[in-house]
């Protein structure tokens, strides 16, 4: 991936992060940290994927976030988080773990589409 293509797609994620966080959470409220109380009835599954994320398993911890799917902000909360993590990441580890850029904002974009937010593909 050329580094301008790599660039654009980090912003647009980044964007899209806090574009939805200020749209649904609290005007000072970053979702770049997370505590296990902030992720409230999903404080195990953050517990879950952080663990995942240390220990370089990116697929699994998407997977995780999937399987674990519920409507609620709270749940929005933790993907806007996970999905700000993976952006954060510098290439080598996200291809070491088997995942692209692409991917994250895929993957951003599934979670979106299912509070019904879209935008257009970028990709």
């Amino acid at each position: 991936m050329v580094q301008q293509e790599k660039d654009w797609i980090m912003r647009q994620v980044k964007m899209l992060v806090e574009f939805v966080a200020r749209l649904f959470f609290k005007q000072d409220e970053k979702v770049d940290e997370m505590t296990v109380d902030q992720a409230g009835e999903m404080g195990q599954l953050f517990v879950q994927i952080k663990g995942l994320l240390m220990t370089g398993n990116i697929c699994d911890a998407e997977d995780a976030l999937h399987s674990n799917f519920t409507k609620t902000k709270d749940y929005l909360r933790l993907a806007m988080w996970f999905y700000n993590e993976l952006n954060a990441k510098p290439d080598e580890e996200l291809i070491s773990a088997n995942f692209t850029r692409d991917e994250v904002y895929e993957g951003l974009r599934d979670v979106l589409s299912q509070y019904e937010i879209s935008f257009p593909s970028i990709l």
